[in-house]
Order: C-alpha cells, then structure tokens, then sequence
C-alpha cells in the first residue's frame, strides 16, 4: 500500500483529517482488531479501557507513512522493580545492575515477562528497587520493536 492508497482509506471513511475516531476505524482501516494483542485477554476492565483509549491516540500521533507500519505486538499490566548494588560499601549511591518486569493477570497472578542482569555485578549484594507498575505497551514500527509506559489513563506514554 502507498501513502496515496491510505489517504483515500481515511477520506472514504469521512476522516479528511486522517485521525482515527475510534477502535472501529483503527480495524476498518488498519486492520487491527486491538482486542488480538497477545495480553488482552489477561488485562482487568480498567487497563482494557485504557488500552482502548490509548491505542487510537497512540496510531493518531504518528504520520500516515509511519502510521501503516505499526503492529501491536502485546499489552500487560506490570509490575517493574530494579536490582540494585553498592560497588563499594562506602559510597552513598546505587547502581542498577538488573531487573526483573512480571505481568500481572485480571487474577493477580504474576509471570515473568523480561529479566536482566548485569554480569559484571553478579557477585554483589543486591536489593530490589520498591516497584513499579504501569502498562506496558509493545509495538513493531518499521520492522524494528519498541515498547512504552503508557501512563495517565492513557492519555500520556514515554
């Protein structure tokens, strides 16, 4: 598909400004049911909503060239928290040297979804940063796989 053959998508749909309205016209024109994302299914109602809101302003913030290139990969409530060390007892700061992300389900139940370690710390004592939790958002753009924190009840992500 062109640029030119998307135009005419969104314009034959009423969208002369080329931003989509809802979830119907991000699968009436994009062809993304936003409800397949692996991790859907395991989301409580208030993260579904949000998701909902989050994705249409999420496809509304690119280009049209870039916009027919993102694939929703996968959305999950998480809960983050960083592995931290002392590289010398003394000092008065940490360094992060790991971290761990679970998905958590409608349930409450935990899973790991991505863990890391630095392995030039792995000897080290270590504690576990107070965690975190938000909505993870995992996406292909261009063929290249990015994440983000969507935050504020999806108005906002970084």
């Amino acid at each position: 598909m062109n640029i030119r053959q998307l135009e005419r998508l969104y314009e034959n749909n009423y969208l002369f400004d080329y931003k989509l309205r809802n979830t119907k016209d991000l699968l009436l024109i994009h062809g993304i049911d936003y409800k397949n994302t692996l991790g859907y299914n395991n989301l409580d109602d208030l993260n579904r909503a949000i998701y909902e809101k989050f994705i249409v302003n999420f496809f509304n913030s690119w280009g049209l060239e870039s916009r027919w290139t993102l694939v929703p990969k996968g959305i999950y409530w998480v809960e983050e928290s960083d592995y931290l060390v002392k590289e010398k007892p003394d000092q008065d700061y940490y360094t992060i040297a790991g971290g761990i992300v679970y998905s958590i389900d409608r349930n409450g139940l935990k899973s790991i979804l991505k863990e890391w370690k630095d392995e030039e710390y792995i000897c080290l004592d270590r504690i576990v940063e107070r965690p975190k939790f938000y909505l993870r958002f995992e996406y292909e753009v261009n063929r290249n796989r990015e994440w983000l924190h969507v935050v504020n009840g999806g108005e906002n992500w970084y």
